[in-house]
């Protein structure tokens, strides 16, 4: 399914408006604020594309979404675990290129991800495109320990010393792992449909979320990939509600912690917070 969605991001008009109708999508489904992901190097592979015309198209349909709907957006660019660090480095120059171009929506370029496959690569060749990205303003969110044990989760945080952990839930199991989250207050961007169809966890009965929340680690509650997963995040909160008994107290908990760790800047996290109301 992934390289199937790769295919059709085959130009720049094609990516600005994915990006714009995630944009709006969210906006549809009662979200205030939004980060959205993408990843130059693997969406140009097999392409006549360059990283900084597909930085350019991402950020196009964003900030024109941006202008159209209520949404506080911010864009979070990937670096592919899998790909040859060639293809990582131009995709990071593109990034931070664009963020300091101060073009039209260079704002919108807020984090800076690593994924893919955390249990096949040796992640210290990207140790300086984290700090690089790090030096440039972005926020540092790191995929960790969503089918990979707690030692992966622990050099995440020693190798990147990120603000926050995509997935992380093979944290759950090791109490010291669980206390430097929370000395760290290092957010768990948790996605429970997701975790459940990659086979992370057995079911969704069985996910850590609800004893990660109630061991005081810092969660929020996402869709991943909404469109491949076929759900969007008021299924996500369904989910919770049913199986793990969430109710408004936590989810208005969980939304506080998303929006404190966000990476918007603080004029937007003001508004999405006035939205949220409070």
């Amino acid at each position: 399914r992934f390289s199937l969605l790769q295919r059709t991001l085959c130009s720049f008009e094609a990516i600005s408006r994915v990006a714009f109708e995630n944009v709006e999508d969210a906006w549809r489904d009662g979200v205030v604020a939004v980060e959205l992901r993408f990843a130059p190097a693997f969406i140009a592979e097999g392409k006549s594309l360059s990283c900084d015309e597909i930085v350019e198209a991402a950020v196009d349909g964003a900030r024109r979404a941006a202008e159209r709907f209520p949404v506080e957006v911010a864009l979070i660019g990937i670096l592919p675990r899998s790909r040859p660090l060639e293809d990582n480095q131009r995709a990071t120059r593109a990034l931070l290129h664009f963020r300091a171009s101060g073009r039209k929506g260079a704002e919108l370029i807020r984090g800076f991800d690593l994924a893919d496959q955390e249990d096949s690569f040796d992640p210290l060749p990207l140790v300086p495109l984290v700090q690089a990205a790090r030096e440039a303003g972005l926020g540092i969110t790191i995929h960790s320990g969503e089918n990979t044990g707690p030692e992966y989760v622990r050099r995440t945080l020693e190798t990147f010393q990120p603000q926050r952990i995509g997935h992380g839930i093979r944290s759950w199991g090791d109490p010291d792992l669980v206390a430097l989250l929370c000395e760290r207050d290092v957010l768990l961007e948790v996605c429970p449909t997701s975790n459940w169809l990659t086979r992370s966890v057995p079911s969704l009965e069985a996910h850590p979320l609800p004893s990660l929340y109630r061991a005081g680690v810092p969660v929020c509650i996402n869709s991943d990939d909404p469109h491949l997963m076929a759900i969007d995040l008021v299924h996500e909160y369904d989910v919770c509600a049913e199986l793990y008994g969430f109710g408004l107290e936590e989810f208005a908990a969980m939304n506080r912690a998303a929006l404190a760790h966000s990476f918007l800047d603080p004029e937007a996290k003001r508004r999405a917070g006035a939205r949220l109301g409070g």
